[in-house]
């Protein structure tokens, strides 16, 4: 399941402080880590929205405690059998469960800056962006793939970057790519071919 909040412009800061003081100490201590207003809104409400989630899925009340991998992946201290993907931009919040490994990215629209584009994307890639009539678009949708499968194998942004998506590295991976461009934001959520049963998306309300 997709949860997913892009109504960020409605909180207020008093709200983020609520919101904050009700975080278990590690990850208050997290979100207070960040110097400005949209981080600490941004990590508060991420938790807050996997707590959702976990809540409506599993029937599970508490607020839990992570473990981590050697990659730095976070996992479920409690329920390691339960699998999450969390992400953030300054436009939208997304939280994907399942009961399989998955990777869920979620970028805002930015300039497809030609440096950037290049030092990331292969030349396939580059020509696909560039030929695009929405070449910003383009080049965030690419950009949400490449890091939902980078998440989806725990690894992290590698070396690999150019070819993550090549046919060899993703012929057991489903990507599913969600284009919200009036809010402004590119949602991809990757996951094995032999786990997708269903993605379902839960709006926050």
């Amino acid at each position: 399941m997709l949860y997913i909040n892009d109504h960020l412009e409605r909180i207020k800061e008093k709200q983020v402080e609520k919101a904050i003081s009700m975080l278990p100490s590690w990850r208050r201590e997290q979100a207070l880590r960040y110097k400005h207003f949209e981080g600490k809104r941004e990590c508060a409400l991420a938790y807050l929205e996997l707590c959702r989630g976990l809540r409506l899925e599993y029937n599970i009340p508490e607020m839990p405690l992570f473990s981590y991998d050697k990659h730095q992946k976070p996992c479920l201290y409690a329920y390691p059998n339960i699998h999450f993907s969390l992400s953030h931009c300054k436009e939208a919040i997304g939280c994907f469960i399942s009961n399989a490994p998955c990777g869920l990215d979620i970028e805002c629209l930015r300039s497809a800056n030609e440096t950037l584009v290049r030092y990331c994307m292969n030349e396939k890639e580059c020509q696909q962006i560039f030929s695009s009539p929405n070449p910003d678009a383009a080049f965030i949708s690419l950009w949400t793939k490449k890091e939902a499968v980078f998440k989806l194998k725990g690894t992290g942004i590698n070396d690999d970057i150019k070819e993550i998506l090549s046919q060899e590295n993703t012929k057991d991976i489903s990507i599913l790519t969600i284009p919200n461009l009036y809010r402004r934001y590119i949602i991809s959520v990757a996951q094995y071919k032999s786990d997708i049963t269903n993605t379902e998306i839960q709006l926050w309300k």
